[in-house]
């Protein structure tokens, strides 16, 4: 069971979620964590609409959590950079995928195939290392990790 993140997760965020099956969208005020040493935090300004998040909001695949906010194809600009981030400064453009965590310690994480981790933590609809929920992209900021940020500075306009 995902502990609640509105006294761990100071971070207050808008987005839209799905709250049963149904896969309809409502509006949804949640709470993201804090910016961390190696986290990079962003506004959302694009988030893209992919089958899978259908699937997934309609629970069609069998692992629905509710409520759920989807998005894993998500642009933004970075508003924040933890301590120890060396890739990213307030300002550029970044991006996220699939996934936003996943065990670091691993053979396929030395080797950098994340998505074969057994503890992958995928953008939304899972459970953060901490126990808290995760949702995705279709909201206003967003808090990844530094290593599952992509910067898309000068590619897209």
């Amino acid at each position: 069971m995902a502990k609640s993140p509105e006294n761990e997760h100071p971070v207050k965020a808008f987005g839209y979620a799905a709250k049963d099956t149904s896969g309809h969208l409502a509006p949804f005020n949640f709470s993201r964590r804090a910016t961390g040493e190696k986290d990079v935090t962003f506004k959302v300004l694009y988030c893209g609409i992919c089958h899978s998040d259908l699937h997934s909001i309609r629970n069609e695949w069998g692992d629905a959590m509710y409520p759920q906010v989807p998005g894993h194809e998500i642009v933004g600009v970075v508003t924040e950079v933890g301590s120890k981030v060396t890739k990213f400064k307030v300002g550029d453009k970044v991006g996220v995928g699939t996934l936003v965590g996943s065990c670091g310690s691993c053979d396929s994480c030395k080797d950098d195939f994340e998505n074969y981790c057994l503890q992958f933590i995928p953008t939304y609809n899972s459970i953060y290392h901490d126990g808290t929920m995760n949702y995705g992209g279709y909201s206003d900021i967003m808090v990844a990790d530094e290593h599952f940020v992509s910067s898309n500075n000068g590619r897209y306009h």
